[in-house]
């Protein structure tokens, strides 16, 4: 009985190819724009996340939010901290646009002439690359403790740097001018992505040499990594005070954990795609719409037949559910091609965003049990209005 019930759904389906299809629509757009989003979303809180956690729990940033009272730090303030007990490093952090010149004959550049461009250059310390989650050299030498403290004129490329002004030759121990100042090229780094992108088309200077020789101004933001996690709220304690007494204020600064960092990131991202999620189930509504008019329709159209399957004894039981075996199988197949669709936009996401693509089946399962759903809820008006027609006025419409 329930075989023959659910054979004679898909064949009255199949009588109607393309109306099936045109309701199957809003659901496979209201799914797969839900599946898109949350995995696109997913991908990218990951990828956020992960760099984030990479640089650990330990490492705490402190930064002016006004500069009214101190205009920044110093790096007789960078020692202090340095100073604390429990800090294994500080990782200061300056950046300005200054302008570059590649010189033919001393550098094997792209171009047969001096070629001068406006370009990103970032101070930074030997500990900025301890900080780092990943292998950010591709060829060369870090910045070292002694570069910082002899204030050394040498640099790193970023990877579009190089590329397009050195193509495929490493120009490790040559030399550019920043600011008509010669430095000497000591590394190239890898293709940065996620949060560190700009440094791909920058130049890593000493963080002393942006100060004092490039005129860049105080630090007002650095990376501070405790050595002891479990003295880390001792020591975001001590860099309060230590901030305060610089700053000679107790507001203008914050001194953020990572953790916290990361626990504000989450909670914003699980705000915008709560709302994002919540704007694609928009179109579910309206599939769901579609399916329970179509339903309608189809009890108009059949209205003959239900009188004479009563008529012949068939239960308005088994009326009510052959209705809602086709509302659900509608909403399914349209919750697995929705899937489909939606795999694949956020796969080529994935490719265009750099993010690492993650297909969760926990998510398949919600879309597809919310697509049924919707089918059941939206499928149970058309399928009582069918149940409950009177034999005698239903043969009546032949």
């Amino acid at each position: 009985m329930l075989k023959d019930i659910i054979a004679m759904s898909f064949k009255n389906l199949g009588m109607n190819k393309m109306r099936t299809f045109l309701t199957t629509l809003g659901i496979i757009i209201g799914i797969a724009s839900i599946i898109a989003l949350i995995t696109i979303g997913q991908g990218v809180t990951n990828s956020i996340l992960d760099q984030l956690s990479g640089l650990g729990g330990n490492r705490v940033t402190v930064s002016l939010t006004a500069t009214n009272v101190t205009p920044g730090f110093t790096e007789e303030d960078m020692e202090r901290f340095e100073a604390l007990d429990a800090v294994a490093g500080v990782s200061p952090s300056l950046k300005a646009t200054k302008t570059l010149t590649f010189i033919p004959g001393e550098t094997h550049t792209v171009y047969d002439y001096e070629y001068t461009t406006a370009r990103r250059v970032i101070g930074i310390d030997n500990y900025y690359f301890d900080l780092s989650a990943s292998e950010m050299l591709m060829s060369g030498r870090e910045i070292y403790d002694y570069d910082v403290d002899n204030a050394s004129h040498v640099c790193i490329l970023g990877y579009d740097l190089w590329a397009e002004y050195y193509s495929n030759y490493n120009p490790i121990g040559e030399t550019i001018k920043i600011q008509n100042m010669d430095f000497k090229i000591i590394g190239i780094l890898n293709k940065l992505v996620g949060l560190e992108t700009t440094g791909n088309n920058s130049v890593l200077v000493p963080y002393t040499v942006a100060m004092r020789d490039l005129q860049m101004g105080l630090v007002e933001t650095f990376d501070v990594v405790v050595s002891d996690a479990s003295l880390i709220n001792a020591t975001i304690s001590q860099m309060n005070d230590l901030c305060a007494d610089i700053v000679g204020s107790t507001t203008g600064f914050v001194v953020a954990n990572q953790q916290e960092v990361m626990d504000i990131v989450l909670t914003v991202t699980d705000l915008v795609m709560g709302m994002l999620a919540g704007i694609a189930a928009i179109s579910l509504l309206v599939g769901g719409i579609g399916i329970m008019n179509m339903m309608l329709v189809s009890v108009s159209e059949r209205t003959a037949e239900i009188g004479l399957r009563k008529a012949l004894g068939a239960k308005p039981s088994v009326i009510l559910f052959q209705f809602l075996v086709e509302a659900v199988f509608i909403s399914i197949l349209g919750g697995a091609l929705g899937v489909a669709l939606g795999a694949v936009i956020s796969y080529l996401a994935s490719l265009l965003i750099g993010y690492e693509f993650t297909f969760r089946l926990t998510t398949v399962l919600l879309a597809v049990g919310f697509s049924a759903a919707v089918g059941l809820i939206f499928g149970i008006l058309p399928a009582r209005k069918a149940s409950k027609l009177s034999p005698i006025d239903a043969l009546r419409t032949q």
